[in-house]
């Protein structure tokens, strides 16, 4: 009879089936002067993270992402919303003066029951494709686990470079590369440790003191020089980077964000904690020879660079890899057996999977970067074209008229597309301090899936944008 007194609920599924719940949630947490655009070219509020609130309820997030859909910007976007959300797990605060309703709202009650409602909707696009894109046989052991992931280091130790360093070490600028490449591991390492330290808390036994190991060394055993964000930031002062978190956040490019939420999502929801284990084998092992690549090309590019970051992290992670592997690897195997197996390797691929994703989105953006010059010249040769395409009614166009000081927030298309200006001044930004200059009956190729913005230097600026799909089609 007890059960007849029970209310009827309002909303009957809190799941991330529900869909507009979850879509009310990530428009609502978007909703705040904290994360709207305005005209600064890197984020002048310390709690700020303009998340282009106005083009969120044009974006669909109800059906997963394919692998091929990964880079396009409708991920970006919510790679961009879902590491915000994740920050309210994270005290962030000022080494300066606090502006107290700033932080009120960023960590306000509302925000957090926002974000704890989109994260895992937002986790479920993104991340969704693992499953299918990676397929593992059902019946790995502690024999077979050893076997491969000893394979894993044997190749790890013979590592001698990166696309990332060479990306950097053969750039035209090498120093905006390495300072670039510094600005796309900020997202996790200005914050090392703390999606990590999720899991000090909770009663599962010696593998939580293991880790905790692991943590505590991450944090500098208790003084703060040691601490390896700080190391860190004292790497970005040395590169004349402002280490603020997140000074560059319009910078962040889509494949680090995604690597940072994705260690955000395995150590957010416990019943990861067999793939985070995977992952942090994966992480604390590839990592020695890692940072010591790095640390050779950012090195090269800039001599000046502090690189106690790396060099700590090439003699740690020699302990921390034996760690993973001896105290939580192995114990995790033989007390859970092939349940803790198939999730351990799982991790491993899938953190594998996206840092390769990450690391190919720089090089990427680098190349894309140092074709402006290039890029420039393919307008020129194609315009005639694209005008007299548009003129038979065969492409779309934008048009638009902007003021002095008017900033576009760093965005990417999923197709080419044409800019040109036909009046005034732009400051074509191609990424991380790399700009063209555009006026009048200037303009530039647009590659799709690169991160790029403008800022208007004159009066007032109008410029087209044409949508041309593929510019080879068209030289």
């Amino acid at each position: 009879m007890k059960k007849t007194v029970k209310d009827n609920r309002i909303v009957e599924d809190f799941s991330t089936a529900n869909h507009d719940l979850c879509r009310d949630a990530i428009l609502g947490f978007c909703e705040s002067p904290l994360f709207s655009d305005n005209e600064h070219r890197y984020e002048e509020a310390y709690f700020g993270r303009r998340l282009r609130p106005h083009v969120v309820k044009h974006l669909n997030f109800t059906k997963p992402a394919l692998p091929s859909e990964l880079a396009n910007y409708t991920a970006f976007a919510a790679n961009r919303i879902l590491f915000t959300m994740n920050e309210v797990d994270f005290l962030m605060m000022p080494s300066g003066k606090i502006d107290t309703t700033a932080f009120s709202k960023r960590y306000s009650d509302e925000k957090i029951a926002q974000a704890y409602l989109g994260m895992p909707y937002l986790e479920k696009y993104l991340f969704s494709f693992l499953d299918d894109e990676i397929v593992l046989s059902s019946n790995w052991t502690m024999r077979t686990v050893k076997e491969y992931f000893s394979n894993f280091c044997i190749e790890a130790r013979r590592l001698d470079t990166l696309p990332s360093a060479e990306a950097i070490v053969n750039a035209k600028q090498p120093a905006t590369a390495a300072r670039d490449w510094l600005v796309q591991l900020a997202p996790d390492f200005l914050i090392e440790s703390s999606p990590m330290a999720r899991y000090a808390s909770g009663n599962y036994g010696a593998l939580s003191s293991s880790l905790f190991k692991i943590i505590i060394d991450e944090l500098g055993y208790g003084e703060y020089k040691r601490k390896h964000s700080t190391l860190f930031e004292e790497t970005m002062k040395s590169a004349g980077l402002d280490p603020e978190p997140h000074k560059y956040w319009q910078y962040y490019l889509n494949g680090s964000l995604m690597l940072a939420n994705y260690y955000n999502r395995i150590t957010r929801n416990r019943r990861n904690i067999f793939r985070y284990i995977g992952a942090i084998f994966l992480a604390e092992t590839g990592f020695i020879r890692s940072c010591a690549i790095w640390r050779d090309a950012l090195k090269s590019a800039i001599p000046e660079l502090d690189v106690r970051y790396f060099d700590e992290h090439c003699h740690i992670d020699i302990d921390h890899s034996r760690m993973a592997f001896d105290s939580l690897v192995r114990p995790s195997i033989e007390k859970y057996g092939q349940f803790a197996a198939n999730e351990i390797v799982r991790g491993f691929e899938e953190a594998r999977w996206i840092s390769e994703f990450a690391e190919n989105d720089f090089v990427e953006q680098i190349r894309w970067k140092e074709e402006a010059e290039e890029n420039t010249l393919k307008y020129r040769k194609i315009w005639p074209k694209v005008q007299a395409a548009y003129e038979a009614g065969s492409l779309t166009r934008v048009l638009l008229d902007e003021p002095r000081g008017e900033l576009s927030i760093t965005h990417s298309h999923d197709g080419d597309e044409l800019c040109h200006v036909t009046s005034g001044e732009m400051e074509f930004l191609n990424g991380f301090q790399l700009s063209s200059t555009l006026k009048d009956d200037d303009g530039i190729i647009i590659r799709h899936h690169r991160l790029h913005g403008a800022l208007i230097h004159s009066e007032n600026c109008k410029y087209e944008i044409y949508t041309i799909g593929d510019v080879s089609k068209w030289l």
